[in-house]
């Protein structure tokens, strides 16, 4: 009986794992994970700000994009918190 009740559970348990991906689907990063990535790449470097591309890529490795401002606001790079913050244009 045991031996069945094993078999049983790995057929759920790869059956379960299976079925389409959905790969290349990023979500936009919000400011928050934005803020995290340029604090990680910023130590990673050692410089200052790193290039756009570099956050992109940073962003990607967890499956998310560079995020998308909400219509009349943009990110900026505050100079004296060195964080993104919404303003508007």
């Amino acid at each position: 009986m045991k031996p069945l009740l094993l078999i049983g559970l790995m057929i759920l348990g790869l059956a379960s794992g299976c079925g389409p991906k959905n790969r290349g689907a990023e979500t936009p990063a919000s400011v928050e994970d934005l803020n995290r990535a340029l604090t990680v790449v910023t130590m990673r470097s050692g410089g200052g700000p790193p290039a756009t591309n570099e956050l992109a890529a940073f962003l990607k490795l967890s499956g998310q994009s560079m995020p998308v401002p909400p219509l009349g606001k943009k990110l900026v790079l505050d100079p004296d918190t060195r964080q993104f913050i919404l303003v508007d244009e």
